[in-house]
C-alpha cells in the first residue's frame, strides 16, 4: 500500500492548495510558509488512513478497506472545507453540522439537478484517483521507497513551519497568522518565552473575547405584568429570507417603496445577526442572537407569544421552507399548536410564497372577527437560488440557473452580476405578494387596526467585500435589512437613526399593555423613540459584532483562531483593530454586562 498512500497524500496536498487561494500574496517567507503548510497538513489529513492500515495490517483485507474509506473521507473533507472557507470564510462548524443533520437543512441550500450532476462528477474523479492508486499499488509491490527519507523530509518541513509560525505569533506578523487560520485543525506552537530570552520584542495581541452564556435561563427577569388594552390590534409580520436594505427602491420593490412612505421607514436598520437563527431570534425575543443555542437547549419560547395568548390571538403562520430548519418549532414557535405551523414545500419558492400569501389572505377573511390575529409569512424566494416568475423580471441580465456547488470565489466572480440580477428579480416577486396583503387590508379596512412589520431576517452579500451569501461577516450587506412598520393611528416617518430587530418585541408589547420595564424581557427600544449614536449588537454562530459611530468590532465568544479583533469603519473598510478597540472596549463590556439573561 506504500504507492497508494503516496498517491493519496499527493492528491491531498493538491487539494490543500484550495485553502490558500483567498490569501493575498506577500513576502517570500509567506510563500515558503504556505508551501510547508500544504506539504505537512496535506499528509496529516491522510494520517488516519495510514495509521489505521498499520494498526490493522494483521488483517490485511480489513486494513485495506478501512484505509481506503478513511482516505476517501479525508479527501472529501479537504475538498468541501476548502470550498466552504473560500466562499464564506469559515470551516466546518456547528452551523454546518446543524445544516447537514437537521430536517430541512439540505433543502435550504436550494440544490437542483445540475448541483447533483456536479457532485457526481467530483465523486467520479475521486473514484478514479483512488482506483488508479490502488492499481499502481498492486502493480508495483516490489518498488523500494525510502520511507525513512520521506519521514525525515516531513519532520524537517513540520519543524520549519512551526518555527515560522512561532516567530510570527511573537511579533504578530499577520500574513503568516492568516495562513494558519486558513487550515482546519491547525495546531499552533508558540515560543514567546524562548524568543524573549533571545532578545525578540514580543508584541501582545490587542484582543478581547467573551465567554458563551451558560446556566439556567432567567427570562423574563420578572413576571410579566399585563394591563390589558380594550382592543388589541392585529399583527402581521412579513419576513423575507436574505432581504437586504437596498432592495427597497422604486425600481426593485415599487409597491413596498410606496407603502414605506405611508408608514415608518427605518433607513439604517440592522438584523440581530447575519443568519436566520440570529435574525429571527432577535426579532421575536428582543435579545442578542447569540442566545439562540441556550434557548434551544431549554426549549424556551418568547414572552411575545405569552402575551398574545392572554388576548386569545388567532395564529396564521406560514413558511416556504421548514419550521425544523432552523429549529423554529423548538424555539420561537414552541408554544404554538403544530397545526398552526404550515410548511408549504410544493413547487418553486416563488410559487410557495404566492400560495402562502393567498392562504393568509383567506385566513383573514374567514377568521373569528371577535378575536385579534397574528399572521406570519417567511418568504423564501430571495434565498439562493433566487426564485421568481416571469412577470417579476426587472433585470434582464440574470443567470438562467444558479449552480454554485463546488465553485470557488474565483469561479463565482464572473457570475456574480447575473446572480444578483436573479436576487433582484426575486425581491420584485416578493414585492408583488406583499402588495396583495396590503391591498386586502386596505379594502377590508383591517389596516385601521393592524400593526404590520415588513423586513428581512438578514442581508445577502454579492462580493462587495469579497464574500457571497451570508453567515460570514458583519458588513452592511449581510446584516442591514429594510424595516417598514405600520402602526394604526400614527403618521408616516422616515427614520435615519440606527435601529435593530431587537426593538420590534418591545415596540409591540408596550402597545399591548405590558407594564414591566423593557429590560425585563428585551434589550431593544421602542421604534417610535429612536436615539442618535446608538450601539447595535449583531451575532453569528461564533462572534458578536458591535456597531456604533466609531465603526464595527467583531468579538469572538466561541473557540476561534482569530488573533486580533476584526475591525472596520462604518463603511466596512478595514481599520486598525487596536485603535478601534481602545475606543470601544468600555462600551463592549457595559453593553454585554447588561445583556445577560441567565441565572448566576
Amino acid at each position: 500500500m506504500t504507492i497508494y498512500f503516496i498517491c493519496t497524500s499527493l492528491f491531498s496536498i493538491f487539494l490543500c492548495r484550495g485553502f490558500f487561494e483567498p490569501v493575498e500574496k506577500s513576502q517570500s517567507i509567506d510563500t515558503i510558509y504556505t508551501a510547508l503548510l500544504i506539504l505537512t497538513y496535506g499528509v496529516m489529513y491522510q494520517a488516519p488512513a495510514i495509521i489505521s492500515f498499520l494498526l490493522l495490517k494483521r488483517w490485511l483485507r480489513i486494513a485495506v478497506y478501512t484505509a481506503v474509506i478513511l482516505s476517501i473521507f479525508g479527501h472529501l473533507f479537504v475538498f468541501a472545507d476548502s470550498h466552504l472557507y473560500d466562499l464564506y470564510g469559515f470551516h466546518f462548524n456547528g452551523f454546518v453540522w446543524n445544516l447537514l443533520t437537521t430536517r430541512g437543512g439540505i433543502d435550504s441550500l436550494g440544490a437542483d439537478q445540475t448541483n447533483t450532476l456536479l457532485i457526481s462528477g467530483y465523486l467520479s474523479a475521486l473514484a478514479a484517483v483512488h482506483g488508479t492508486a490502488l492499481f499502481l499499488s498492486r502493480k508495483q509491490r516490489d518498488l523500494s521507497i525510502p520511507i525513512g527519507g520521506v519521514l525525515t523530509l516531513l519532520l524537517i518541513a513540520s519543524m520549519g513551519e512551526r518555527v515560522i509560525y512561532g516567530y510570527s505569533h511573537a511579533i504578530l506578523y499577520a500574513p503568516v497568522l492568516n495562513r494558519s487560520d486558513a487550515l482546519p485543525f491547525y495546531q499552533p506552537m508558540t515560543m514567546n518565552g524562548f524568543l524573549h530570552r533571545l532578545g525578540v520584542d514580543i508584541i501582545k495581541p490587542s484582543k478581547i473575547e467573551i465567554n458563551e452564556s451558560t446556566g439556567d435561563i432567567n427570562y423574563p427577569k420578572n413576571p410579566i405584568v399585563l394591563s390589558k388594552v380594550e382592543k388589541p390590534f392585529n399583527i402581521i409580520m412579513l419576513v423575507s429570507e436574505s432581504m437586504r436594505w437596498d432592495l427597497l427602491t422604486d425600481e426593485i420593490m415599487p409597491h413596498m417603496s410606496q407603502f414605506s412612505r405611508q408608514a415608518w421607514n427605518f433607513k439604517q436598520h440592522y438584523s440581530g445577526g447575519n443568519g436566520t437563527r440570529q435574525g429571527l431570534f432577535s426579532l421575536f425575543y428582543g435579545l442578542h442572537g447569540n442566545n439562540w443555542d441556550g434557548f434551544l437547549r431549554s426549549n424556551k419560547g418568547p414572552v411575545f407569544f405569552d402575551v398574545l395568548d392572554n388576548y386569545e390571538y388567532q395564529y396564521f403562520i406560514y413558511t416556504g421552507a421548514k419550521f425544523t430548519y432552523p429549529e423554529l418549532d423548538r424555539t420561537i414557535f414552541i408554544n404554538i399548536p403544530n397545526d398552526k405551523l404550515v410548511e408549504n414545500g410544493n413547487g418553486e419558492p416563488w410559487q410557495r410564497d404566492r400560495e402562502n400569501t393567498s392562504s393568509l389572505i383567506n385566513d383573514m377573511q374567514m377568521r373569528d372577527q371577535s378575536k385579534p390575529f397574528f399572521g406570519f409569512i417567511f418568504y423564501e424566494s430571495t434565498h439562493a437560488r433566487y426564485s421568481f416568475p416571469e412577470n417579476a423580471v426587472v433585470r434582464e441580465d440574470y443567470l438562467d440557473s444558479l449552480d454554485y456547488a463546488g465553485l470557488s470565489r474565483k469561479e463565482l466572480a464572473p457570475k456574480i452580476k447575473g446572480m444578483k440580477a436573479r436576487y433582484i428579480n426575486a425581491a420584485n416577486g416578493i414585492d408583488k405578494q406583499l402588495q396583495r396583503i396590503v391591498e386586502h387590508l386596505k379594502k377590508s379596512s383591517d389596516i385601521e387596526n393592524t400593526l404590520i412589520i415588513i423586513t428581512g431576517d438578514h442581508g445577502e452579500e454579492f462580493m462587495e467585500r469579497g464574500r457571497w451569501g451570508h453567515n460570514s461577516a458583519f458588513n452592511d450587506w449581510q446584516v442591514r435589512t429594510p424595516m417598514i412598520v405600520s402602526i394604526p393611528n400614527t403618521s408616516p416617518r422616515s427614520i435615519d437613526q440606527r435601529t435593530s430587530h431587537m426593538d420590534v418585541c418591545s415596540t409591540i408589547l408596550s402597545r399591548l399593555g405590558v407594564q414591566n420595564t423593557v429590560k425585563d424581557y428585551s434589550l431593544g427600544r421602542d421604534l417610535g423613540s429612536p436615539v442618535d449614536h446608538r450601539n447595535i449588537i449583531v451575532s453569528s454562530w461564533t462572534d458578536i459584532g458591535l456597531i456604533n459611530d466609531f465603526g464595527k468590532l467583531t468579538i469572538p465568544f466561541k473557540s476561534t483562531t482569530q488573533h486580533e479583533n476584526l475591525a472596520t469603519d462604518s463603511d466596512d473598510n478595514p481599520v486598525n483593530s487596536r485603535q478601534l478597540l481602545a475606543k470601544m472596549q468600555s462600551i463592549v463590556f457595559k453593553t454585554l454586562a447588561d445583556a445577560r439573561y441567565y441565572k448566576k
